[in-house]
């Protein structure tokens, strides 16, 4: 009877056994499938890390292009600004010889009228 039951006791422990055996199976099971995820997820993260650092690098290439672009355009307006002031300056002086000129000219007409005062060849 002794023997019986610790048979009955031996059986019951190796239905446990294979109960926990399957249980265990079952978790290695789904362990294996949440590194499956996280295996998937460090490539996505990976991935998304490396095109975040590729965007990055072509947006510092496209803004140290601007910032050279730029600075070239300012070269370039200064340029222009001392251009149009020589030219400013220029077309003042020629204003100032021009006008000088016209009245010089004026009184040598004045001058000459004054001159011919009552000469008949003139042309009126």
């Amino acid at each position: 009877m002794k023997q019986d039951r610790t048979q009955s006791h031996l059986d019951q422990i190796g239905v446990r056994v294979d109960q926990l055996t399957i249980k265990q199976d079952h978790t290695q099971s789904q362990l294996d499938q949440i590194g499956s995820k996280v295996d998937q997820l460090s490539d996505q993260v990976d991935n998304f890390i490396i095109h975040t650092q590729r965007l990055f690098t072509k947006a510092g290439g496209e803004i140290e292009e601007t910032k050279a672009r730029t600075e070239r355009l300012e070269a370039l307006m200064l340029k222009l600004d001392r251009s149009f002031e020589e030219q400013k300056s220029q077309f003042q002086e020629f204003q100032l010889t021009t006008g000088a000129a016209l009245e010089r000219i004026d009184r040598i007409l004045d001058y000459l009228l004054r001159q011919q005062g009552g000469n008949p060849n003139l042309p009126s």
